[in-house]
């Protein structure tokens, strides 16, 4: 790990305890093992270091959804969710969102924002635009190319991801780990599916 990865990784761990506001770039650099003024080398500035960890953090989503082969934006190949039999899609769902719970970057991230949100907007209009507005826009393309198909029943595509994803959103912040929230994310999937008359392949 270089200097900048492990002033990154202490920023993520102190930010994500104490939130932004209670944790110094003197702390950080203390927790690094190097002086403030060796920090600053490499971030000049304490948002700078927030911003550096946002990005890097949002690089690992990207990271791990496109090497799964699972979408990340709008646009993205939703050809793997079609024609499929339930336990394919049970399965593409569950790896979809184990993301959430598995990586270490993403859930100290993740308690860093809600942490913070109350008292840094930038941090609010973060968390807002990762956990609930991407996914459902997302969310919202894959439905839609399955509507398309005639995979699924013909509805507004948005107002569907938001159906959708809102029991996720729940689950993501609310159960201690992916095995907690698995069964419940399964029983959300076959009850969405029923609803919307998502034809099962199998």
């Amino acid at each position: 790990m270089t200097t900048k990865e492990k002033i990154l990784d202490t920023a993520l761990e102190l930010f994500s305890r104490h939130g932004y506001d209670g944790a110094s770039v003197r702390d950080i650099a203390r927790a690094v093992g190097i002086r403030e003024s060796s920090l600053y080398n490499h971030f000049p500035s304490k948002r700078a270091l927030f911003d550096g960890i946002v990005d890097f953090c949002v690089q690992q989503a990207e990271l791990y959804f496109r090497g799964s082969g699972l979408p990340f934006d709008q646009g993205d190949d939703t050809s793997l969710y079609q024609g499929i039999p339930a336990e394919r899609l049970h399965a593409l769902i569950e790896r979809t969102f184990r993301y959430f719970f598995d990586d270490p970057w993403n859930a100290r991230f993740r308690r860093l924002l809600l942490l913070s949100q109350f008292t840094e907007p930038r941090c609010r209009d973060i968390y807002r635009q990762l956990y609930r507005d991407k996914c459902v826009q997302v969310q919202a393309f894959i439905f839609s190319a399955l509507m398309d198909r005639g995979e699924l029943r013909r509805e507004d595509p948005l107002a569907v991801a938001a159906e959708f994803h809102g029991p996720m959103f729940m689950l993501i912040h609310t159960c201690d780990s992916f095995e907690e929230a698995r069964p419940l994310i399964r029983a959300h999937v076959e009850q969405f599916q029923k609803n919307y008359a998502w034809r099962d392949r199998s």
